[in-house]
């Protein structure tokens, strides 16, 4: 596989530029959720909690055993 020092400077620019490479990226802001996005995030995070707490007390059920 060959390096990239190993390819031709302008090829490679040609291919930055194609590509837009080159170019500074867009800014990210941060997007305003509706009420019901905020409650499926709020109840995703919730089941994370629940389902951690299941698989520690079955790992400890399962290790005290």
């Amino acid at each position: 596989m060959k390096q990239l020092h190993e390819f031709d400077h302008d090829a490679v620019h040609r291919l930055i530029t194609a590509e837009g490479w080159d170019q500074t990226l867009p800014e990210v802001k941060r997007v305003r959720l509706s009420t019901s996005q905020q409650v499926v995030f709020w109840g995703l995070r919730i089941y994370v909690v629940v389902m951690t707490g299941v698989v520690g007390w079955a790992f400890l059920h399962g290790a005290i055993r």
